[in-house]
């Protein structure tokens, strides 16, 4: 939808809308960036899911039983093949938070569908989503997800005492 505008002499004309290339993705909050990345999972959104991630050599992904990638480029080009696949729907669980006033750690479990053959199976993921905030806002900087044993996460209790 166009917005109206008066130009130089007055006159009304119409704008277009604003592009993804000029306006800015800027998160007011570590959660606005977090549910950006699972709408565009959610969307099949790769301009989306890039638009979030830092652009730096140091972010970090790395997916289910898969390596780890390192560098703006090669995560993007990783959301790009999973998403070229279509639409991830997801729903996160049992979300944490630690939050600094610079930094922004989650770990949560994501819950969905996938399909293999014929058989549909739901699977839980063990996620950690970690954030920067930057002049442009807070942009996502690593991304891990791990298969819950059994394919089903349940919440454990920490044990007392030093665990590693």
């Amino acid at each position: 939808m166009a917005l109206p505008t008066a130009d130089q002499r007055g006159i009304e004309t119409a704008l277009p809308p604003m592009s993804r290339l000029t306006k800015p993705m800027l998160f007011a909050s570590p959660e606005e960036c977090e549910q950006a990345f699972y709408e565009a999972l959610e969307n099949a959104d790769i301009e989306a899911m890039a638009d979030l991630w830092l652009q730096d050599d140091d972010v970090c992904c790395t997916h289910p039983g898969a390596s780890r990638i390192l560098g703006y480029s090669g995560v993007r080009a990783s959301w790009a093949a999973i998403l070229g696949a279509g639409a991830l729907p997801i729903r996160t669980l049992a979300r944490r938070s630690f939050e600094s006033p610079t930094l922004a750690v989650t770990s949560l479990i994501e819950e969905l569908v996938v399909q293999q053959g014929s058989v549909r199976q739901l699977v839980h993921v063990l996620a950690s989503n970690a954030f920067v905030k930057t002049p442009a806002g807070w942009k996502m900087v690593l991304h891990t997800g791990a298969p819950a044993p059994q394919g089903q996460a349940v919440e454990a209790e920490s044990p007392p005492g030093t665990v590693h």
